[in-house]
């Protein structure tokens, strides 16, 4: 319920931007997706793979997956498609979301939260997941088949997981040579 709301808060804020919200509900948003499963290897981001990357020399990859998505070709028709789902659905769930703050009890909000909220974003989400799937497995493949020709053990998309390394660790930043993968 909390990280629900904490999705919800984050992408239905006013500030928030839809790549925003769609790392937040890919990465941090603690919903069980198809599509994360598919993305194992941009997903390694948790204090396992900083833990294994200091155990012992290794090969780590860094990716900006917010740059590598802004320049995915064709991203700007998918971002509007993706922006005319959320336009369907924001007005009812900050609706939801405005009732179920006035409710003083927890176990009550919680249950209406999962009465009318969580189905409403589980709705947009798949249909955010339909439109934005096959640009998401285009660049986890690009990302994979980078990561195996580089020899590397581990590719993250968030450089501060990394805490410490070994000093003979090598750390490099392929961002760059996996939009130009996209774009051929």
């Amino acid at each position: 319920y909390h990280s629900l709301v904490k999705v919800s808060k984050i992408c239905y804020s006013k500030n928030s931007t839809l790549l925003d919200c769609i790392v937040t509900l890919l990465f941090r948003g603690g919903f069980q997706m198809k599509l994360s499963k598919k993305l194992t290897t941009l997903a390694i981001v948790g204090a396992m793979s900083a833990t294994a990357a200091v155990a012992s020399a290794a090969n780590i990859g860094l990716v900006n997956m917010s740059q590598v998505v802004n320049s995915y070709p064709g991203y700007g028709a998918l971002d509007m498609k993706m922006q005319q789902v959320d336009a369907q659905y924001r007005p009812q769930i900050e609706k939801k979301v405005q009732e179920i703050e006035k409710i003083q009890d927890q176990t009550q909000a919680e249950a209406e939260f999962n009465k009318s909220v969580a189905p409403l974003l589980q709705k947009e989400n798949d249909e955010i997941n339909k439109i934005a799937q096959p640009m998401m497995q285009a660049i986890h493949n690009a990302v994979e088949s980078i990561r195996v020709e580089k020899k590397m053990d581990v590719v993250l998309d968030d450089p501060y997981t990394i805490r410490a390394a070994d000093a003979n660790s090598k750390i490099e930043n392929i961002t760059n040579e996996v939009i130009s993968r996209l774009k051929k």
